[in-house]
């Protein structure tokens, strides 16, 4: 052995797991190995005799600068050097990189039938202004634009969601399903409330036509009552194509084949359009034109009506004196679509409310008023009209509390000219 190679000994845990610089393998316990003196370095026994010496880097450097004569292991000439090329900078290769190798390729073109889709879609919106104006033709018209949107929506979305097609727009095939949807849902939701506000609406007009008082039957009654059956009136208001409610009237004029009627102005619709017709007690059955409304506040108006038996439709008288608490009084008027009705009572009291310029005078009577006979008449014992039938207390809390506008309030608001033309001298 080299005089100058130190004594091997047995690899101890401590030595074990290091690194011999000869031969880049790991030093085992029990394994013979040689420490370097100079820099501490670990080799097998036989790297270090193989060697021989220190194969570590520094004591390799050290030696090749100490002897500067030694062979270089790798030479790079300046012409080399020149014709280098610098090798391409790193990119860095993210989840996004590697998974966009692996995605579909990009669709190639758009969606023309999801335009057209979205299109149909927004038209069926139109049906809505119908619901509003009552245009059943609208209204149908948006329903049907609907179901052609839906379906030419879902054959985009089918169409779009197939890989092997390479069609973009999701988004407006999406929108144009999403849109009529609502617009069918919420239309058939309101229908079905309007028909369940006027299920007893259209069970009442198959029962007023079914129950038109006749002249036999009228003129077995008292004179003061049959004048004022034949004085009532049913007028139905309609606001749209299912929207129509039921109210009275009482026939004031007959002049020329025309009669002038009066009732409450939410009778027909606040005077704002709708359509009016008046049901006369013979079955004639005219158009109605608004002549005039209250003043705001004011629960009344004035509504025409061309008629052809001008001559059964005699005018009521209006009272010319007041009537005072505990006079007795009587109502005609079509309640819950029982047309043509006689109810009975007194006056319970006088009371007046805000209104128009002058305020409105109320008469309150324990007289049974109902859903109907809103815009009818109430009269004095002698037949005389005092009042309009205008409103009732929620009946769950209250019995025997009504109310009508006195005839005084009316020939208040009138004017002189207004009065000659739709009162009876």
């Amino acid at each position: 052995m080299n005089p100058a190679t130190p004594d091997p000994v047995p690899a101890g845990l401590f030595h074990a797991g290091n690194t011999c610089p000869f031969c880049q393998e790991n030093v085992a316990a029990g394994q013979l190995i040689v420490t370097c003196p100079e820099c501490g370095s670990i080799h097998h026994e036989t790297c270090w005799t193989h060697k021989p010496g220190c194969s570590s880097y520094h004591c390799e450097k050290s030696g090749r600068m100490a002897n500067p004569n030694l062979p270089a292991d790798f030479v790079l000439t300046l012409d080399e050097v020149a014709v280098a090329t610098p090798l391409p900078k790193r990119v860095a290769r993210g989840s996004a990189n590697v998974a966009a190798a692996y995605a579909p390729p990009p669709p190639e073109r758009a969606s023309k039938l999801a335009f057209v889709a979205l299109g149909a879609a927004l038209l069926s919106l139109v049906g809505f202004v119908g619901a509003i104006s009552g245009t059943v033709e609208v209204v149908l018209l948006g329903i049907v634009v609907a179901f052609i949107a839906i379906a030419m929506a879902v054959i985009s979305l089918v169409r779009i969601n197939n890989p092997e097609n390479r069609i973009s727009g999701m988004p407006l095939a999406a929108t144009a399903t999403v849109l009529p949807v609502i617009f069918v849902i919420v239309f058939f939701a309101v229908l079905d409330a309007s028909l369940r506000r006027s299920n007893k609406n259209s069970h009442v007009n198959l029962q007023i036509r079914d129950n038109l008082p006749s002249e036999e039957h009228l003129g077995r009654m008292p004179p003061n009552i049959g004048n004022a059956m034949r004085a009532n009136v049913v007028i139905r208001f309609e606001s749209g194509p299912l929207e129509q409610s039921y109210g009275s009237g009482i026939v004031l004029k007959v002049e020329d084949h025309r009669t002038y009627i009066l009732t409450n102005k939410h009778v027909i619709g606040e005077g704002k359009g709708g359509k009016v017709n008046v049901l006369f007690y013979t079955g004639e059955e005219s158009p109605g034109a608004v002549e005039w409304t209250a003043p705001e506040g004011v629960d009344l108006a004035i509504v025409s009506s061309q008629v052809i038996a001008f001559d059964k439709y005699q005018p009521i008288a209006i009272a010319t004196q007041p009537v005072s608490a505990g006079d007795g009084v009587f109502a005609i008027g079509n309640p819950m679509g029982l047309s043509w009705s006689y109810t009975e009572g007194i006056i319970s009291g006088l009371r007046k409310v805000e209104g128009g310029p002058n305020g409105v005078e109320l008469y309150q009577t324990q007289t049974p008023i109902n859903s109907g006979n809103s815009g009818g008449g109430l009269y004095a014992k002698d037949g005389r009209l005092v009042g309009v039938n205008t409103l009732t207390e929620d009946k769950q809390f209250a019995e025997g509390l009504s109310f009508a506008i006195s005839m005084e309030t009316l020939l208040k608001l009138l004017t002189p000219e207004e009065r000659a033309k739709w009162l009876d001298p």
